[in-house]
């Protein structure tokens, strides 16, 4: 009799905490610092109906308890749902917008894929969101938090947070085509990580219709998926590097000579986040944008050229990951302060070379100013000196320059102040002095000083002579499939040429 009314009592509390886990209830109190949680009480439970009851109820416990692995099971799995919002009828209330934007952020803006949001977080391909309400009004002068915001999501190469690149799409144009509504209230779930949430209507400064139909244009040329899928493994045998939920890497896969397998980024939601032009752009062109994190960079500190993956870098220091002899990778942190100044020829595209602060002397001074990078155009430079911004026209400074004749182990080294086909006259130390061509053995010049990090990308630059415009768009098309782990399952199992419609590759140019 008391083995009876035992295991009904587990019976029924096994059913009891069943019912409390899929409603999500409060953790039953051991003690008043101690929660035990419902899915933990029902294993206990499940456990003893399992070995106390007969054959049935045994049975209907264990179909209890493999319901419950798969709830708890899907309840660990991080929240990746592309559902979207309803905000056609959303009440213009602060509480209403940030409670739509925080559903699109993780939902169909997809901006949970690459920022992060909270201080325990690890470094994510894009800035950390929090406390962005408050920091987006510092990002630009005389910008405010939601102008920031507002020029961020429409046009987001328009100012790049130092360590990271080109990366983020608009969130306007396709694939993610948020509406002018919907993007309203992302900038409202911005503005409320330590911020004032603002929900005052704006001009959006795009006209998203036209353009979001300009960039939805069919392709001229279509792919094929399946056929693209076997490129992607065994021809460019991009899968030695990029994972794809789905797609099993081959065993032993021979690579190229001089191709080595580099951590890489994941491409499973790659045409979820990205349109076509960039994702053809990527393969064509690899070091036209780079994710941040995974560049191959190259810095020159204290006399010593230092190689390996950037990893971050922000306003004071860089980060990079470095191979050591035995295959290990370490992490190293280097100061920015502490990297060498290199003499600068030319003054073009200095950003584009990785210059972030220059040190340049014009023509009219005596001294020498330097500081950060701010802009550069064809005619000047704009630098960050102490608090403020000094403008310096390219064609206005002084060159330096450093000749070694055949006569002379040391070289001369002053300001160049003529230089012709027969002479080259320079400014020693106030003295000028003048070298005949035919003496010299080499010369070099330097317009500026500037501290840079070259960043490149290991992707193989050699697709264009490898693949055909076939292959390539065949490639396309199996890229533009891969929206998650689902489509890209689907996309695995498909086979057989797959209609012009459903293959959306874009043409090589």
């Amino acid at each position: 009799m008391t083995k009876t009314l035992i295991r009904i009592v587990c019976l029924i509390l096994m059913l009891v905490s069943f019912i409390a886990y899929l409603a999500r209830a409060s953790a039953f109190p051991i003690s008043s610092e101690n929660l035990l949680p419902w899915s933990a009480w029902f294993f206990i439970f499940a456990l003893a109906n399992v070995i106390m009851w007969q054959r049935v109820m045994k049975l209907l416990s264990f179909v209890l308890l493999i319901i419950w692995f798969y709830a708890f099971a899907a309840n660990i799995i991080p929240e990746t749902s592309t559902a979207s919002v309803d905000v056609s009828s959303i009440e213009r209330t602060p509480d209403a917008f940030v409670e739509a934007g925080e559903a699109i952020f993780n939902g169909k803006g997809k901006c949970h894929t690459c920022h992060n949001l909270g201080a325990g977080a690890t470094k994510g391909r894009c800035p950390n969101m929090e406390g962005i309400g408050a920091r987006a009004a510092t990002r630009k002068p005389g910008m405010s938090a939601k102008e920031y915001f507002i020029e961020s999501l429409y046009d987001p190469t328009a100012f790049l947070v130092t360590g990271y690149g080109k990366i983020m799409p608009p969130v306007w144009k396709p694939p993610i085509s948020l509406s002018n509504l919907e993007i309203e209230v992302v900038i409202a779930f911005l503005q409320s990580q330590g911020g004032e949430v603002d929900v005052t209507p704006f001009n959006p400064p795009v006209v998203i219709g036209t353009a979001a139909e300009a960039e939805a244009l069919p392709p001229i040329l279509a792919g094929n998926p399946e056929r693209g899928k076997n490129i992607f493994v065994n021809t460019a045998k991009c899968v030695a590097c990029h994972d794809v939920t789905g797609v099993e890497k081959p065993v032993a896969q021979t690579l190229d000579e001089g191709v080595v397998v580099v951590t890489a980024p994941d491409l499973t939601e790659i045409a979820a986040l990205n349109s076509l032009r960039y994702i053809e752009e990527s393969v064509l062109i690899p070091d036209a944008e780079i994710v941040s994190g995974y560049g191959s960079g190259s810095v020159h500190t204290g006399g010593a050229l230092v190689e390996g993956t950037l990893v971050s870098q922000d306003d004071e220091k860089l980060v990079m990951r470095i191979k050591q002899s035995d295959g290990t990778e370490t992490e190293q942190t280097i100061l920015l302060s502490e990297l060498d100044a290199e003499p600068i020829e030319e003054l073009a595209d200095l950003a584009g070379k990785g210059y972030f602060w220059i040190q340049i002397t014009p023509s009219d001074a005596t001294v020498a100013i330097s500081g950060d990078l701010v802009e550069e155009d064809d005619e000047s430079i704009t630098l960050k000196v102490g608090t403020e911004t000094q403008k310096i026209s390219k064609s206005n400074v002084k060159v330096q320059v450093s000749v070694i004749t055949f006569d002379d182990d040391e070289p001369i080294v002053g300001e160049l102040v003529s230089e012709s086909e027969d002479e080259i006259i320079v400014n020693v130390d106030g003295s000028e002095r003048t070298i005949d061509q035919f003496d010299i053995d080499t010369t070099t010049t330097s317009r500026a000083f500037g501290k840079r990090i070259s960043v490149k990308s290991p992707m193989p630059s050699n697709f264009p002579q490898l693949l055909s415009v076939s292959d390539f768009n065949d490639l396309l098309a199996f890229l533009s499939t891969l929206k998650g782990a689902e489509a890209t399952e689907t996309a695995s199992a498909t086979g057989g040429d797959a209609p012009a419609e459903e293959a959306e590759a874009e043409p090589a140019e």
